[in-house]
């Protein structure tokens, strides 16, 4: 293998076999507890690196990556996609897959971080307006009264879901690993966040969660005795007969809020709701310092785009009765 240092190519060690490496890297990654959704966009990301490799006559079996070549597959990745928020996650995934190398002596100077890199692009916020947030709550509650068993309890685990993410923020990914510890009933009661980049911290819930809870959770564990099933989170996934397993991914989540969408003709989505709760948060005259701490960013973001939107959108200053009962 050769690495770039000053200018000049040094030998070190022998080639990479990057597959076999990349492979390592992702176990790793698993084994730290990364979600099966983050392992899978990082296996995708550098699949996308060795396609290009093969596609340019280069081996797998890697000997050297100049700055050069970092250069041209930034180039190749500008012409293949369009969002600049996809080319920079992809060379996010090579510089710290080449991180990896370094700290297991592998490489000596990691030739992507001298790259320039997209800047991040932040979209503007889409809300899902108040009147219709009403009509999805409407709709889930209608559901749930019109239903029984485990239709029934699948309406619940979905209304816990909207719950979670317009009245505490939520993002799918931290709903994903939640447990029943997760939960902290009271008045109001509070839900635990792990983040993995900083200490667990809670959010308040919403007016409504605390009884609705309660009945949820009465009827989950009637329903694990009937399939015989035992697990400890908060959510499942389940067909129209039994429960199958524990937990419910950041993509069923999503997926769940996409036929809710079409089935009511009006476009949103979860990203779309946590949205509203934010901008609930800021009607209510919420602190900057305490918003930010309930979405889980760094004190340097910046909610000049909610604030911008509140200011410009005059429905994002109506406060209807949704506002207070959940």
């Amino acid at each position: 293998m050769y690495v770039v240092s000053s200018g000049h190519q040094e030998s070190v060690l022998s080639s990479l076999d990057l597959l076999k490496l990349q492979t390592e890297f992702l176990r790793g990654l698993e084994i730290k507890g990364k979600t099966f959704n983050t392992v899978k966009n990082y296996r995708t990301d550098l699949n996308i690196f060795n396609q290009y490799l093969e596609a340019n006559g280069r081996s797998l079996m890697l000997t050297e990556l100049t700055l050069q070549q970092v250069k041209e597959y930034s180039s190749h990745l500008e012409k293949k996609y369009n969002s600049p928020n996809s080319i920079r996650r992809r060379v996010q995934a090579l510089r710290i897959f080449f991180d990896w190398l370094i700290e297991r002596g592998l490489y000596q100077e990691n030739p992507v971080k001298k790259a320039l890199v997209s800047p991040k692009v932040v979209d503007p916020p889409r809300p899902l307006e108040f009147k219709n947030i009403f009509t999805l709550f409407n709709h889930l509650e209608s559901l749930i009264e019109n239903s029984q068993g485990l239709e029934k309890l699948i309406h619940m685990r979905n209304k816990i879901i909207f719950y979670l993410i317009y009245g505490s923020g939520l993002k799918v990914s931290d709903i994903e690993p939640l447990s029943e510890s997760s939960i902290f009933p009271g008045s109001p009661g509070r839900v635990m966040v792990a983040h993995p980049k900083r200490d667990p911290y809670t959010i308040p819930l919403p007016p409504g969660f605390n009884q609705f809870y309660i009945e949820f959770k009465e009827s989950l564990e009637e329903q694990k005795d009937k399939d015989k099933i035992n697990f400890n989170n908060l959510l499942f996934n389940a067909n129209p007969y039994k429960i199958l397993k524990r937990g419910l991914s950041s993509r069923g989540i999503e997926v769940i809020f996409k036929e809710l969408s079409k089935k009511l003709d009006m476009p949103f989505t979860a990203k779309s709701l946590r949205q509203s709760c934010i901008i609930k948060w800021l009607n209510k005259n919420e602190s900057d310092s305490q918003v930010k701490e309930w979405m889980g960013v760094q004190p340097a973001y910046s909610l000049k785009a909610y604030k911008q939107y509140l200011e410009e959108e005059d429905h994002a200053k109506e406060f209807s009765e949704i506002g207070e009962k959940i």
